[in-house]
């Protein structure tokens, strides 16, 4: 190597500019983390309230016959069919729906696209919440 590359090389001109793109991309990936997990927790709230709405109508389902009988039970198929019913008329949102004669169990999911993560190769979320319900006595 000639003298003249070896001082060019040695110099520490450019390294501020090199230093504050690094910088610059760990803090865009630092607010990316927060928009898109601000934004995944919006989207958790909105699933509990499908979930707990989906496993409050089916808890609804009460089996007559049982109850005239002096039992409080559900209809296990209309229960699931009534929360299935309920997680359907949210779009994008898919679904899970169990029922006993004593509880409704609901689990719903929905993947969103990420905003500012799709930069580093993480494009979408899923998500998912989960709601049981019994009825009671009065």
């Amino acid at each position: 190597m000639t003298r003249a590359v070896r001082h060019r090389l040695r110099g520490e001109r450019g390294s501020v500019l090199i230093g504050g793109l690094l910088l610059s991309l760990a803090v865009v990936m630092v607010i990316g983390l927060g928009v898109d997990v601000g934004h995944a927790f919006l989207v958790r709230r909105q699933l509990t309230s499908i979930a707990d709405d989906a496993a409050l109508s089916g808890s609804q389902a009460i089996d007559i016959p049982e109850l005239h009988a002096g039992h409080l039970e559900l209809e296990p198929g209309q229960a699931r069919e009534q929360a299935l019913r309920t997680i359907t008329a949210n779009p994008s949102t898919t679904g899970q729906a169990t029922a006993t004669t004593g509880q409704v169990t609901v689990t719903v999911t929905r993947t969103v696209p990420t905003i500012l993560l799709g930069v580093v190769g993480l494009h979408s979320l899923t998500i998912s919440a989960h709601a049981t319900a019994a009825p009671r006595q009065p």
